[in-house]
């Protein structure tokens, strides 16, 4: 009885754990701006930022659920 709480009690913490890493507020370094979501509605803002920095390194990461 006592194994099963404990176990339970460590899978709790780690699911709490990782919603917060998961969910939880983002930070970027000082200088960079913040992280988005990209949409339909914010698109030209992202393509004039992206087009902006050409003369420096650039990386897009695209996830998927599948």
């Amino acid at each position: 009885m006592r194994k099963r709480l404990l176990i339970a009690v460590m899978i709790a913490v780690l699911l709490l754990t990782a919603g917060v890493y998961l969910w939880g507020p983002s930070k970027t370094p000082q200088g960079q701006p913040p992280l988005l979501t990209l949409s339909a509605s914010n698109f030209s803002e992202f393509q004039s930022a992206f087009d902006s920095a050409a003369d420096e390194p650039r990386i897009i990461l695209l996830l998927s659920p599948t």
